[in-house]
């Protein structure tokens, strides 16, 4: 299974990487995350949508026809972790990508809401891309540790 975290931002710190890896390391052999960081539009000359038209075209360039997508927005869908972890084994029996999307500072425009497959709400509080993506692939190991029954999840 390949799960695609896309994001607008900054490239990974060596700190991210450090704590992403020690989740990446523990993951099955057949389930791969690949990490596509697009940098932001940092003109001041812009209107907010056309930085959000901008970021979208970019956004979606990089996911193929056949990915699933998954956009993560304070306003999409509330999951706990044992609804992800379902969610995750569906993805993976059905043998689909997962695009994971995750906006700029202006967050995803409809345009990118509406052709994603699924919009998912991690909390209602705003995070840093580096801790986002971070938190994200805890969740995508600790749902295999739920998948697979080991006592990493309570």
């Amino acid at each position: 299974m390949i799960i695609k975290i896309i994001s607008i931002g900054n490239k990974m710190h060596s700190l991210e990487s450090e704590q992403i890896d020690f989740y990446l390391k523990q993951l099955p052999k057949n389930l791969k995350i690949e990490f596509i960081n697009i940098k932001n539009s940092k003109s001041s000359k812009n209107s907010k949508d056309e930085i959000l038209d901008y970021e979208s075209n970019l956004l979606l360039n990089k996911t193929n026809q056949e990915d699933l997508i998954v956009s993560w927005d304070p306003k999409g869908e509330q999951i706990d972790s044992y609804n992800f972890s379902k969610f995750i084994s569906e993805c993976e029996n059905s043998n689909k990508t997962i695009s994971f999307l995750i906006g700029g500072a202006f967050g995803l425009s409809k345009i990118v809401k509406k052709n994603s497959h699924k919009i998912l709400s991690a909390s209602l509080l705003t995070f840093p891309h580096r801790l986002f993506r971070l938190l994200l692939v805890e969740q995508i190991y600790r749902s295999h540790t739920i998948k697979n029954n080991m006592p990493y999840h309570k």
